[in-house]
């Protein structure tokens, strides 16, 4: 099967599975609606419009609250649909998330708390999170670039940079997940979870299509380079990334990681050493999808993981059984969207790879 036959499907599983007026405001919805919005420009067409504006819409209705790096990242579609139909309401959600960005108060550097003022922001201590990398720093150069805005570029260059001075591990160069100013530290220590660092891979890739940023080019290749000695013989990544064997092998952190090694070497951000492994990572995550009459299914997806400060396993391990034991699903919003991102990263190469034998 064709990969892109292949994705399509999932996301088309989804799409019948799920009314676009059920998904919430969140990150995970956010970056599945944007994923499809990357992948109807790919295709030319508008396979998947209806879908991501009905989303959008009933949240126009209801109307959004940006109070949070999580609730920030569904303006990445709200711009989106803005560029391709230059309705006003759209504008104004987008709007929404720049305020917060440019305006939110600084937790450390010009880095906001990744609850920013919302009630989670309540419940749990003042942090960072590497997740922010994709949730809101990719708008942020989006954003910049398209409203040309001075104050948002600003921001946006110092976001990298500032991420890697407090969760990016001196020594190995890897991201840890969060950092607590209570703590002055970041949190847990030495455990490097695969996600995170797939956010940081797929999102610098990404960041870098829109600001030209010697930071961001340095720190998405020394955590490239980290990573590859991690890759597993079936190409995929652990979701602990430094547990091997005695944790469990992810595919929404594998199809980041392709997504942002493809996207890299095409644009000249990473060095084409770096291709043969991404296209072989996102090669066995389409393997695994799970086709049967009725639909197709992205495997081995860790959900939700948070860095808590409460484990409710054996404490002498301290905190990284918070991630072993994370369950797994199929089809989660988040995992797709990893997917399609690395679908979109992989035709560009191919297409670049086709052009340069053509022009030779």
């Amino acid at each position: 099967m064709h990969h892109l036959e292949c994705v399509t499907k999932v996301a088309d599983t989804y799409i019948v599975e799920h009314k676009p007026e059920s998904l919430n405001w969140n990150w995970g919805e956010a970056l599945l609606m944007y994923s499809l919005s990357l992948l109807d420009d790919l295709l030319g067409d508008e396979r998947y419009f209806h879908f991501y504006q009905s989303y959008v819409d009933c949240h126009y209705k209801k109307g959004i609250v940006v109070d949070q790096s999580d609730t920030c990242a569904p303006v990445l579609i709200t711009n989106e649909l803005y560029k391709k139909t230059a309705d006003i309401k759209y504008l104004a959600m987008t709007q929404q998330g720049i305020h917060y960005l440019k305006y939110e108060p600084r937790l450390i550097g010009n880095l906001i708390n990744h609850n920013g003022h919302s009630q989670d922001a309540k419940d749990y201590p003042k942090s960072i999170w590497v997740d922010s990398i994709m949730m809101s720093g990719v708008f942020s150069a989006i954003a910049a670039k398209d409203f040309k805005d001075e104050n948002l570029l600003n921001f946006a260059l110092t976001q990298p940079r500032d991420f890697a001075n407090y969760l990016q591990d001196p020594k190995g160069k890897l991201f840890h997940h969060s950092y607590w100013k209570i703590l002055r530290r970041p949190y847990p220590r030495n455990i490097f979870w695969a996600r995170g660092n797939g956010w940081v891979v797929a999102g610098l890739s990404l960041f870098l299509n829109y600001v030209d940023d010697i930071y961001a080019t340095r720190i998405l290749n020394e955590v490239s380079y980290a990573l590859l000695s991690y890759q597993r013989p079936d190409y995929y990544f652990d979701t602990v990334l430094n547990k091997p064997n005695d944790n469990y092998r992810e595919s929404s952190a594998t199809a980041l990681i392709a997504a942002g090694w493809l996207n890299g070497v095409s644009r000249g951000y990473l060095g084409q050493e770096f291709a043969t492994p991404a296209i072989k990572a996102f090669r066995a995550v389409l393997d695994n999808v799970r086709h049967q009459s009725d639909g197709s299914y992205m495997t081995e997806i860790s959900r939700w993981t948070i860095p808590m400060f409460l484990m409710p396993y054996r404490l002498k391990y301290g905190p990284y059984p918070g991630y072993k034991y994370v369950k797994k699903g199929e089809n989660i919003s988040y995992g797709i969207a990893a997917l399609i991102f690395a679908a979109i990263a992989y035709e560009e190469y191919i297409n670049n790879r086709t052009h340069l034998s053509l022009s030779a």
